[in-house]
């Protein structure tokens, strides 16, 4: 082949793969062009996951002059709420914002519980009471325990006189009570029972007694529901009119001075025990306790910075960590702490400064109110304010783990 023919061959390469590579160039230029044109701010698969922000309120409906609005309401309200109901006081010095309130870690635990408080006792569901409503109900017609009297918005379900086929002695009948538990979305029911001799006609209307009069025949009830109520699904849908039972939650965080705290709804026996239970969960360690001067002398520790590393892990190193101590009791702690004005007025705490029962560890978690209005502060060991943070911290783990 001569170098005439050589060059020319080469030439007419060149000349072929040139409009190739024109066309690849141009390809990818659309192809770029065609991400902006499909998945951009204006593409036809845009994300819309911020589109929700641009969204208007739509004005409620009003209806003309002369018109009665009483058949007319939302069917699930969306209440008030402010930011002191999760212990949260914009007008403070405070900057952080406060998280969401946890679920309970009871949720994570069986759906269905008889718990028990001194000598009361009651079922726990984790459901809210629209829910539970329905399914008393079926229990109640399944089993023909007859109904006289359903008042749904206190949550009270009475039956009618009956008698056991083993008793004939007594006629019997039951006040079942469903009431908003403390954690969110669960269900309290209390279980009254009541009975008069057989030879006595009974009332229909009767004073109804503080506590059972037979112990054993509203154990055999609550134990009766609770497996009724474990052993279904939930599927007899939600009784609307029932949101509402139970009134106001029962434990909820506030602001009060400026400080974060939690108000419990609950009597004095059962508001101290559970707080009791709370003071040992989630990295809580209780000292002592003092039940008659409301005071729980108390240690914490993040429950991650516990846990070993890697090569204490590996080495088996403070796998048992030993418990915390204080060299200072809680008689000594109560003796030196503010009380009266000067604990509603307490100033932030400086523990370094101290010079009484120095470098005293731990915190208060101190108890004031009447029944069924108590207050609930995490103070240091000398009753003063904590950092704003830190007391809304250790508050909301508290109230997290009541039952």
């Amino acid at each position: 082949m001569s170098l005439y023919s050589a060059m020319t061959i080469k030439i007419s390469a060149y000349r072929i793969n040139r409009p190739l590579q024109l066309l690849l160039v141009a390809s990818l230029g659309f192809s770029l062009s065609g991400c902006g044109m499909f998945f951009g701010d204006e593409g036809v698969f845009r994300n819309r996951e911020s589109d929700y922000l641009k969204a208007d309120n739509i004005p409620p409906l009003v209806l003309p002059a002369g018109k009665h609005s009483e058949a007319m309401g939302e069917l699930y309200p969306i209440p008030p709420i402010t930011a002191t109901d999760f212990g949260y006081d914009p007008d403070s010095i405070d900057t952080e914002v406060p998280r969401p309130m946890p679920l309970s870690a009871n949720l994570e635990q069986e759906n269905v519980k008889i718990q028990r408080v001194g000598g009361e006792s009651w079922i726990l569901l984790n459901a809210a009471p629209g829910e539970v409503w329905p399914r008393i109900r079926n229990f109640l017609n399944v089993n023909n325990l007859p109904v006289s009297r359903a008042d749904i918005s206190r949550g009270i379900i009475e039956t009618s006189w009956l008698q056991f086929k083993t008793d004939l002695a007594t006629y019997d009948r039951y006040r079942l009570q469903i009431d908003q538990g403390v954690q969110p979305e669960t269900t309290e029911i209390h279980i009254i029972h009541m009975s008069v001799p057989a030879s006595e006609k009974p009332a229909a209307e009767m004073n109804w007694p503080r506590k059972s009069v037979n112990a054993e025949r509203e154990k055999w009830m609550l134990d009766e529901l609770a497996a009724t109520l474990a052993s279904e699904t939930a599927e007899g849908g939600t009784s609307l009119l029932a949101q509402a039972i139970g009134g106001s939650v029962k434990a909820n965080l506030t602001m009060l001075r400026g400080e974060p705290a939690m108000l419990i709804k609950l009597d004095r026996t059962r508001a101290f025990a559970t707080l009791a239970y709370a003071a040992k969960k989630d990295g809580f360690t209780t000292f002592e306790a003092d039940a008659d001067a409301a005071l729980y002398y108390v240690h914490y520790k993040d429950p991650e910075d516990s846990k070993p590393g890697f090569f204490k892990r590996l080495f088996r190193i403070g796998l048992n960590p030993k418990p915390p101590t204080t060299p200072y009791s809680l008689a000594q702690i109560k003796a030196n702490m503010l009380t009266g004005d000067e604990f509603e007025a307490a100033p932030r705490s400086e523990r370094k400064k101290e010079k009484v029962l120095p470098k005293a560890p731990g915190y208060l978690i101190v108890i004031t109110g009447d029944n069924n209005d108590f207050v609930v502060r995490v103070r240091d060991p000398y009753g003063k304010r904590l950092p704003t943070g830190e007391a809304r911290h250790l508050v909301t783990l508290l109230r997290k783990n009541l039952i």
